[in-house]
């Protein structure tokens, strides 16, 4: 990691650490990337207890820095520190403890969203941690049962069936738009249970074509197809791309 992003990474964990209820800081790997590439910036991950400060006293603890925005939704602050953008997710514990109980229970629901947040909490660099939490949460992640992929595999397997059908149905209307919205789907499924098929969990979606490509275990033929539906080619239209995804649906429908 370059000086400058370490120095600035350090420094904001040390005055985040410092509000009530923080638990654990953990940074992302995007902070790793050249700072000049597109996919770079300092995100990080604030796990805490109980309510987290308002947006303008976050803003003003973190010494007003330049275009400051932060969402409502799911609290998220961005903005640029010495001229690199910078992001902070806050995420509450009890939320998390949650999702691991309902796994261990084998009450857990697959979302189209992924293994995203389980990827984060394992994989990046701790920063600061108050107690034991963020360690004993990184030992339940990396001892799930068959179970949690079981059902990631069966979910995603539906899934890719269903925006199979879409994109059947759009090749046939020459529906442009949900063409690329059916596909989009089939792609990011197709990825998610290749990721549970050999039991890692899913990175970003700018890290997740390099994890593909390192998997052992794929479909027969899953490279060349996979890279045909990828590719923009006059020789590719629609209703071959409708093709190659049917056979690569097929493929993995087959796997056990």
């Amino acid at each position: 990691m370059q000086k400058k992003v370490e120095r600035i990474s350090n420094r904001l964990a040390e005055l985040v650490s410092g509000w009530d209820g923080i638990e654990a800081i953990v940074l992302g790997e995007a902070a790793e990337i050249a700072v000049l590439d597109p996919y770079f910036n300092i995100n990080l991950d604030v796990y805490h207890n109980g309510s987290m400060l308002p947006a303008n006293d976050r803003k003003d603890q973190l010494g007003n820095p330049l275009a400051f925005d932060s969402a409502l939704v799911y609290p998220e602050d961005r903005f640029l520190e010495e001229e690199l953008p910078v992001r902070i997710r806050y995420q509450e514990t009890v939320r998390f403890d949650l999702l691991l109980k309902r796994i261990d229970e084998q009450l857990w629901v697959f979302h189209e969203s992924g293994t995203y947040p389980f990827y984060r909490i394992k994989h990046g660099q701790v920063l600061h941690q108050k107690s034991k939490w963020l360690d004993e949460s990184k030992k339940k992640l990396s001892s799930l049962g068959d179970h949690f992929w079981n059902v990631i595999r069966e979910a995603t397997k539906s899934a890719i069936s269903y925006h199979l059908n879409d994109v059947h149905a759009a090749v046939y209307r020459n529906d442009n738009l949900f063409y690329l919205l059916a596909l989009s789907g089939f792609l990011r499924n197709v990825c998610s249970f290749l990721c549970a098929l050999n039991e890692v969990f899913e990175p970003s979606g700018r890290m997740l074509y390099e994890k593909i490509k390192t998997l052992g275990k794929v479909p027969e033929e899953f490279n060349g197809r996979f890279e045909s539906l990828l590719r923009d080619d006059p020789e590719l239209p629609p209703g071959r791309k409708r093709e190659i995804a049917a056979l690569l649906a097929k493929s993995i429908m087959s796997i056990r």
